[in-house]
This record gives structure tokens, sequence and C-alpha cells, in this order.
């Protein structure tokens, strides 16, 4: 409520004990038999052979003791010391009274913080901010400049049954076209739908689960985990041969098990043991057969300097169980399919192609 003149101030007002006077300057300040010390000289109002003293002048304080500018007797008398308070000592603020400019900065921490918090309006977060529940924003929330996070700042919302839960990290430039929610059981919801401008990482194992659509009959698994783009070294392989090469050139795109091959390889020379089959080595995933009945295989476009009968191509083969290779094959209409071995290859062969194969 308003006052006229100084508003009251709120703190401990205290008459001290009794002081018996005796032929000495300096005496015991004492509240309820315990030792009090006040701020300074001018909080207390003291009065001596009925005569209200000056502070600092008539008297000074040390301590929890008085002293008088010089030595009283026993016939002096002091009246009464009255304790004129220790500023907010026991004051409360008024509701709505406190501003941010009576906050030191870093005063709240995340121990006086709920975990769960509620803002009507808007949220900026220029740091890092961890909460182990839940966070509701009903207006607009920006974390670094102008809505977006830097790269360098980052939301994460940890799950509040065991602290383990999913951990979001809103990346560079980052938009949410609609609810956004982290449940306690780890998984995230998203509303109306995502717009991500910069990167979304997975853990280990995780990836995008499609479970949620119709389900197809013999269907194993509906989980996207991986994709790759990268680049190998291809070379061949026969059983007590030996090949060098002029150029030796792959690379591949891997999207869930699927992997798509590109090469190219020539070779400058073969020697040893040429009777054996040929496979194409070190390929970057091991092969994976569905059943040992279901062969894998293809064409491969384009080869030179290769001695095969007339009218066949060459195919590759996934072998029966998982391998780091794929055989080469000779494939006619009149020919079935034959083994492809060294001997068959040029010094200067060259076979480039492409090639699709389900990885281990």
């Amino acid at each position: 409520m308003p006052f006229i003149g100084k508003q009251p101030q709120a703190g401990a007002y205290s008459k001290l004990d009794a002081i018996t006077t005796s032929a000495t300057a300096t005496y015991n300040l004492t509240l309820d038999s315990g030792a009090y010390y006040p701020q300074s000289a001018n909080h207390l109002l003291v009065s001596l052979n009925g005569v209200i003293q000056a502070p600092q002048d008539s008297f000074t304080v040390s301590g929890s003791q008085i002293i008088f500018d010089s030595a009283l007797t026993s016939a002096d008398v002091i009246d009464f010391i009255i304790a004129l308070g220790d500023t907010l000592d026991i004051g409360v603020p008024s509701a709505g009274s406190v501003n941010t400019s009576q906050l030191a900065n870093d005063a709240v921490t995340s121990a006086k913080l709920d975990t769960n918090i509620d803002i009507a309006g808007t949220l900026d977060v220029t740091g890092a901010t961890t909460l182990d529940s839940t966070l509701a924003v009903a207006g607009h929330s920006s974390i670094g400049n102008a809505g977006t996070v830097d790269g360098t700042r980052a939301l994460t919302v940890v799950g509040a049954t065991d602290g383990t839960g999913s951990s979001i990290i809103v990346g560079y430039n980052s938009s949410l076209s609609s609810k956004f929610s982290v449940r306690d059981d780890g998984y995230t919801t998203i509303g109306a739908g995502m717009n991500v401008q910069g990167n979304i990482t997975f853990a280990s194992g995780a990836g995008i689960d499609f479970s949620g659509n119709a389900n197809a009959s013999g269907m194993t698994s509906e989980l996207l985990d991986d994709y790759e783009e990268g680049t190998f070294t291809p070379q061949l392989y026969s059983n007590g041969a030996t090949f060098s090469y002029s150029v030796q050139l792959g690379s591949y795109v891997k999207i869930g098990s699927f992997v798509y091959l590109q090469f190219n390889i020539t070779l400058s020379n073969r020697t040893g043991t040429l009777t054996n089959t040929v496979f194409l080595d070190n390929i970057p995933f091991n092969t994976k057969n569905v059943d040992n009945s279901l062969y894998s295989g293809g064409h491969i476009g384009h080869y030179f300097n290769i001695n095969l009968n007339s009218g066949s191509t060459i195919a590759y083969q996934l072998p029966a169980v998982s391998a780091s290779q794929l055989e080469l094959k000779e494939v006619g209409d009149n020919l079935g399919e034959n083994s492809i071995v060294a001997s068959e290859l040029g010094t200067n062969a060259v076979i480039r192609g492409s090639i699709m194969y389900r990885s281990v």
C-alpha cells in the first residue's frame, strides 16, 4: 500500500539487555543473554542518565561491545539501548516488487528451477540449457540469434523417468513447423512436420522407423538405419594368381542394407597359377544371402581383353555364405554359367561396371 513520506523499513528492532555501569568505558551488548553485534554505532539509540547520546561522538561500537568516550561510574545509569535494526534482516519483499535489476548475474541456478517449466511468451537462451523433464513454450522459442541455433549452442531435453531418455540436439538453423515433444519412454513426437535445415545425427543402431505403416506379409524389419557414401580399392582374387594393376577405382553408396558399387579395374599383368576362378575382391561390405538357394547376381557392363566364348558376357554372383568377394561368371544363352578363370584375362584386361547387392 502507498505511504506519505518515507516507506517504513523492514528489519529487527530490539531493546537490548540492561547494563550495570562500573568504572569502565566498555560494556558488552547482549540480547536475551546472547552477544549482539550491531552493524555500526549509528544503528543504536542509547540513553545515558536521561540524555540521548550521539553515535560516533559519545560512543562507538566494536563487535558486540559499546565503548563510551569516557569511563562511566557506578552512579551513572544506562536507561536503555535500542537496536534500530539490521536492514532487511527478516523483511519479505512485496509480491511483484523484485525486478531483474535486483538479481545478481548467475544468481538463479538450476537447483532453484522446477523440472517442469511452462513459458507463455518468448524463451531466449544464449547458452546451453539442460532440462531434466518438460519444457513447454507457448510462444516463440529461440536459442542463439534470430530464432536459430548457431552451431555452438544446443537445447538438450532428457527423459524424466531415469535421466537416460533420448537427447534431442537442435543443430544449426533448425526449425520445427509444429509440435515438438519428448516422451519419458525416449521417443520424440513431431505433430505436423519438421523442417530441418541442418543435420540430424542418429546414435549407433538408431534410424528412421517405418513401423507405423501397414506391415507387409513376411516383413522382418522397418528400420532404415544407415546411409553411406565412400570409395574403395577394387581388386581381383584367384587362388595361386598374382595381379598387378594400372587402374583401381571404386566408389559406393549404401542405403540401409543395399550396396551399390561402381568400379574400374585395368590389369597391367597377371602371373602364377591361372587356372582357378576369379573373384572381385575387397568390396566394402560383406555380402548377404537371404537363403542359400537364392543366389543374387547381375551383369557387368564393360570389359576388354578378356578371352570369352562368342556371345557370352561377364556376370557376377554372390556366394552362398557371407563373404567379401563376388564370383565372376561367363554367361551365354547356349553356354549356361561358367566360372571365369585367371588365364582368360589378358595382361591388359579391363573390367568396368556397377553392382548392387545386399550387405550383412
